[in-house]
């Protein structure tokens, strides 16, 4: 039976070293072929990123990584995001690209959208950390990007931080409410209003407060608001929540 065993686990892993080997192959072949078509037309990369993508392997996915990180189109470097996003067989590879390609382009948000929506779509729990580091980027969109593709990757990791988030929020819409405001003359039409002196922060922590409970709802499937609410379902539901 031992004898057997052995032979078994032997025959396996022959055979996932010849699989290996001619998934290398076929991936040595893809970027290949992406070299010499890519340097062509715009429509020409175009077409090399869509036919690369169909090997899913980290070769390939480091290919596409160089498109991401050199002098191209917006256009070509989001084909080459969309691309990364459906790799399913190559998902820590893939991950791991968008992971350090996301805080590259903070200042294209087309780009820093498509990178987060191919982060959801791979449903791989390591691009969290990646996406943690903007929940509270100065710009709120980036922000509300960001937190929303964690709650539709799904992973438990992204849990803590999104709490974090809903109670720092809380804390600074309430300093603001309790903030004495003062009477301000709008020069241009002489109308007096009152104005908080923390409104821009107020605003912004709204802002972040909706996006951050969205995405703990996404997660837990729970219809709860409050900061208080998700630290004590939290501390409930750790110990068995499906941790990926």
């Amino acid at each position: 039976m031992i004898v057997l065993c052995t032979l078994l686990i032997l025959a396996q892993s022959a055979e996932e070293r010849a699989a290996e080997k001619l998934a290398e192959k076929a991936a040595n072949e893809a970027v290949a072929a992406f070299e010499k078509s890519f340097k062509g037309s715009e429509g020409d990369r175009l077409a090399a990123i869509s036919d690369v993508a169909k090997v899913h392997h980290l070769k390939t996915a480091n290919r596409l990584a160089a498109v991401l990180g050199g002098m191209q189109s917006s256009q070509v470097r989001t084909a080459a995001v969309k691309a990364l996003g459906g790799f399913i067989e190559a998902k820590k590879s893939a991950a791991n690209v968008l992971s350090n390609a996301l805080p590259a382009h903070t200042k294209e948000p087309s780009v820093f959208s498509a990178i987060c929506t191919a982060m959801a779509e791979l449903q791989e729990p390591s691009v969290i950390p990646a996406l943690v580091k903007h929940f509270e980027d100065k710009e709120e969109p980036l922000a509300c990007l960001a937190m929303a593709a964690a709650g539709k990757v799904g992973s438990s990791t992204a849990i803590d931080p999104l709490i974090a988030v809903v109670a720092h929020a809380e804390r600074v819409i309430r300093a603001a409410a309790n903030a004495a405001g003062s009477i301000v003359t709008d020069p241009a039409t002489g109308k007096q209003y009152y104005s908080s002196p923390e409104v821009r922060a107020r605003d912004r922590h709204k802002v972040l407060l909706k996006a951050a409970n969205g995405a703990l709802q996404e997660l837990s499937k729970e219809p709860i608001t409050t900061g208080d609410g998700w630290s004590a379902w939290w501390s409930r539901n750790k110990a068995t929540f499906d941790r990926k």
